[in-house]
């Protein structure tokens, strides 16, 4: 994996620490050591005042991203007490980067992926995530995949390489909510790669992704046998949440439409609790001035259809005050009911209901039939493709093929995929290119009459066309339609032999 790309889901915080003497004593080495396990080894150490400006950059696009934060956030002579404010700072950081939603817009029901606003995109891309990866979580060695992506992330990082070594080791899925509920390598680099629509470490995630569903799912159930005998059973649970005035506004002009959380969400039964991690936002309605927002959340009318949550006791969410943690699966629907805003405070109602997993299993069964009965490693990018989230495809695309065994006929497939990704960009040099690659594999895997091959040189053939090479086009039609007869013939033998039988 790429280091920028580590960079983008590990170094999220960055302790910079200015101090002459850091370097002359244990007990400096010893913090130095504590605060590296709490912001994830992103610790800065400077002993010269000129190079520590120098890093921080210019001041004045300083000042701007520290607007909607306090200058002095305390000050401390103890360690114990310093180390304890940052872990709790980080803590509400996490809060306010873990919320990444889409919208759909209802009156587009009817519209064919293309079709859809890339609002609506966005959010039938996170539907297809999860019925994909489930598909596909036990295609390959997708534990191996998943700890060797966390271990180049936290390569530096002795202490969450012991970590991922226990989880090596000692993983099963009965144990998925602690793994995931603990401040560990797991819960943030899965939800960093889901909020950044990171294909490359989500595909690597997908046997946690699958578990974690499942162990939802079970508690999920286990919940509505408990309360069967309650008629109109329902529940209220909260998030805090800070967001900036346009993500805000944005929630505002999507009253009574649908929204979907892009990750697991992490709610709780404690609404005192839920306000402690929506902070105290400033008057400000700035556009980048972050606003404190409670989500409250309705769940009613409940049945084994709808998107499963567990009531998790003794989370870390709780913080060690005995309330639980209401975990949603990933791709959570719910539909807007109401945005206001109370003093320093903007309230959001959403609701989850049946009328809701309809419209969200409706989604669903779209999806399904997108991807096909049977799925393989290119299924997901095909959906991407249909989507038109060509850059998304393309990436998948590429990453693929490192996964393929020399003259594995799925190379072929995934060039194949990649012209036409190239097609509809309008790169057609580069979508030739990747055709004949196609077709070099089918040809040394002596397979010229499969069903890839012959869509491959008609596609090809469309590019030359829409080169204005009429020549090359006509000949690749050809040998289409060469292919095509054979195929035709081979299946007539095998037809008549297996009669004679």
């Amino acid at each position: 994996m790429a280091t920028e790309n580590i960079n983008k889901i590990t170094k999220d915080f960055v302790v910079i620490w200015l101090d002459k003497t850091i370097e002359d004593n244990k007990d400096n080495q010893n913090t130095k050591a504590f605060i590296r396990q709490l912001v994830k080894g992103r610790l800065l150490t400077f002993d010269d005042q000129d190079k520590c400006i120098d890093h921080c950059g210019d001041r004045k696009s300083a000042e701007i991203w520290a607007k909607p934060y306090s200058k002095v956030s305390g000050i401390f002579t103890r360690r114990a007490a310093l180390l304890d404010k940052i872990g709790k700072d980080v803590g509400v950081c996490d809060k306010d980067e873990d919320l990444p939603m889409s919208i759909f817009h209802l009156t587009e029901r009817e519209n064919t992926l293309q079709q859809l606003t890339k609002e609506s995109a966005t959010f039938m891309w996170y539907c297809s995530v999860l019925i994909v990866l489930r598909l596909m979580a036990t295609y390959g060695d997708s534990k191996s995949e998943m700890i060797a992506e966390c271990q180049a992330a936290y390569h530096d990082n002795e202490t969450e390489q012991k970590k991922i070594n226990d989880f090596e080791r000692n993983y099963c899925a009965k144990e998925v909510f602690s793994w995931y509920t603990k401040d560990s390598f797991v819960y943030r680099l899965l939800n960093k790669a889901l909020r950044t629509q990171n294909i490359e470490v989500i595909f690597k995630f997908r046997f946690f992704i699958n578990d974690l569903h499942n162990q939802i799912e079970q508690f999920y159930y286990q919940y509505l046998d408990k309360h069967s005998s309650i008629i109109d059973h329902h529940l209220k649970v909260y998030r805090g949440q800070r967001l900036k005035m346009t993500e805000i506004d944005i929630l505002k002009r999507n009253v009574n439409e649908l929204i979907s959380m892009n990750s697991f969400l992490s709610t709780t039964l404690n609404e005192e609790l839920a306000k402690v991690f929506a902070g105290t936002s400033g008057q400000s309605n700035e556009p980048s001035s972050l606003q404190s927002v409670l989500f409250i959340i309705d769940i009613c009318n409940m049945n084994k259809e709808m998107t499963p949550f567990a009531i998790l006791e003794n989370s870390p969410c709780s913080q060690g005050n005995g309330e639980d943690e209401v975990l949603f699966s990933i791709g959570a629907i719910f539909k807007i009911q109401s945005v206001k805003q109370q003093g320093n405070m903007w309230y959001v109602h959403l609701q989850l209901s049946k009328e809701q997993n309809e419209d969200s299993q409706n989604l669903s069964d779209h999806m399904i039939k997108q991807i096909g009965p049977k799925p393989d490693p290119l299924s997901f990018c095909w959906v991407l493709f249909r989507m038109s989230e060509y850059e998304k495809a393309e990436h998948y695309a590429k990453y693929m093929l490192t996964l393929f065994l020399p003259n594995d006929k799925g190379i072929g497939n995934t060039y194949s995929l990649l012209g036409l990704i190239y097609y509809d960009t309008h790169k057609l040099e580069q979508s030739i290119e990747c055709y004949e690659k196609a077709l070099d594999i089918y040809s040394q895997l002596n397979c010229h009459d499969s069903s890839q091959a012959i869509a491959t040189h008609c596609s090809l053939g469309l590019t030359y066309l829409a080169l204005g090479d009429t020549r090359n086009a006509e000949e690749q039609q050809i040998l289409a339609e060469k292919n095509y007869i054979r195929a035709a013939g081979n299946l007539f033998y095998l037809k008549k032999k297996f009669c004679n039988i």
